[in-house]
């Protein structure tokens, strides 16, 4: 009976994906055994048909983006893993309007954003994201305010007008901004998969796209002196504890001297104690067990329990 189950499963998802495709090759982190289908869908057609036939074949699926934010299990994934190919990796401009498919890279739509004058999106600039992933998850960074002329937090959630998602079944759904609750580094859509989303930005004029370009510089001078850009990493492993007196999850794990630890390749960063990195041969059981013994130390030694910024893929 199972052997005619898994050949009907093959039937409906085999035109589709692939087998056994290693999430390390997808992944920030370099980590992660493989998924048992990898889908990676070029048009909204053939999303909606992945999305149908992971459905009628009761397989498990999971959504990844520019596999930052992800540690993956050794074992990797008895189901699907869809990932927007790069035909979702487009851009369209209407006055300050700019609209962009779910795989489009968020450093490049920085670039793009201030090449027609536009701002607000500069906070992304060193974000190694997709416009999916990080509309899913409601990514964020210090961005520039060009009217205070000060760095400050912002996040996909700010500027976002519309998107165009399709739910598990493969139907398409336009939802407008209003239709959506962002908090800190998450978001209302769910099991949602996010295919593109339009921003409202500001227009600026040539003086003050220069002002933002210089200000795309400094973040990135100050992203590459405070953390480890070159290092395989999962970015941020921790949000923000929102506690008085707190300063943020990496600076709380420094001052108990926990910078550096290690459990196998996965160490925590010497550059930034709030990264996790892969010093070379980690695995995802590595990085979960040194993810787990920071989190009890915390606990604890301080009372605060670090709630996780990435996540996990099993």
């Amino acid at each position: 009976m199972r052997a005619v189950e898994a050949m009907t499963q093959q039937s409906q998802i085999s035109a589709l994906a692939q087998r056994d495709e290693p999430l390390s090759r997808h992944t920030t982190m370099k980590v992660g055994g493989p998924a048992r289908w990898w889908a990676q869908p070029q048009s909204e057609n053939e999303l909606g048909a992945v999305l149908r036939a992971a459905k009628r074949d009761g397989l498990a699926l999971q959504t990844l983006g520019a596999g930052s934010n992800l540690v993956a299990g050794d074992a990797g994934f008895e189901g699907v893993v869809l990932c927007l190919g790069s035909g979702f990796a487009w851009h369209r401009v209407q006055g300050h309007r700019l609209t962009a498919g779910g795989a489009m890279l968020l450093p490049k739509l920085t670039k793009l954003a201030l090449q027609h004058r536009l701002g607000d999106f500069e906070w992304a600039c060193g974000i190694p994201g997709s416009v999916g992933g990080s509309v899913w998850g409601n990514a964020g960074a210090r961005g520039w305010n060009g009217e205070t002329e000060k760095f400050e937090s912002r996040d996909a959630g700010a500027d976002l007008e519309s998107l165009v998602a399709f739910d598990r079944s493969g139907e398409r759904h336009e939802l407008r901004r209003d239709d959506i609750e962002f908090a800190y580094r998450r978001s209302s859509l769910g099991e949602l998969v996010v295919a593109e989303a339009t921003f409202a930005l500001k227009p600026l004029s040539e003086t003050q796209a220069n002002a933002h370009r210089e200000a795309v510089k400094e973040l990135l001078k100050i992203r590459r002196e405070t953390q480890p850009v070159n290092a395989a990493s999962a970015g941020c492993v921790w949000k923000n504890p929102r506690v008085e007196g707190c300063a943020g999850a990496g600076q709380l794990i420094e001052r108990l001297g926990l910078k550096e630890m290690s459990v196998g390749g996965a160490q925590i960063s010497a550059v930034h104690a709030n990264f996790v990195v892969n010093t070379g041969g980690a695995t995802g059981g590595d990085v979960r067990a040194l993810m787990c013994q920071i989190e009890a130390r915390v606990l604890q030694e301080t009372g605060i329990q670090l709630e996780r910024e990435v996540r996990l893929l099993d």
